[in-house]
C-alpha cells in the first residue's frame, strides 16, 4: 500500500445557526477530499454541492482532486488543509 493516498468521501456537513426562536440546523451535501499519509489523514478539502450539482460544482471537485493527486505523487510537499 502506498504511503500517500487520496480518498473521496461522499459526505454531509451540518451547520447550526441562530434563529428568532432558537437554533436551526442546515445540512450541506458535498465531497471531502482526504490526503492520507502513512494511514493518517493529514489534510482535507471540503467541496459542497447542491441538490442539482452544476458545472461549477464539477470543476471545483476536479480542481481539489487534481491538487490532492499532485500532492500524493510528491512526497516532499507539505499538505494544505
Amino acid at each position: 500500500m502506498p504511503d500517500r493516498q487520496v480518498r473521496l468521501l461522499n459526505d454531509v456537513r451540518f451547520v447550526s445557526i441562530a434563529t428568532g426562536h432558537g437554533r436551526a440546523e442546515l445540512r450541506y451535501a458535498g465531497i471531502t477530499v482526504h490526503r492520507i499519509d502513512g494511514g493518517t489523514v493529514v489534510g482535507e478539502t471540503w467541496v459542497p454541492f447542491g441538490s442539482a450539482p452544476t458545472y461549477a460544482d464539477d470543476e471545483a471537485l476536479l480542481t481539489a482532486w487534481h491538487a490532492a493527486l499532485d500532492w500524493s505523487r510528491s512526497p516532499t510537499d507539505s499538505p494544505s488543509v
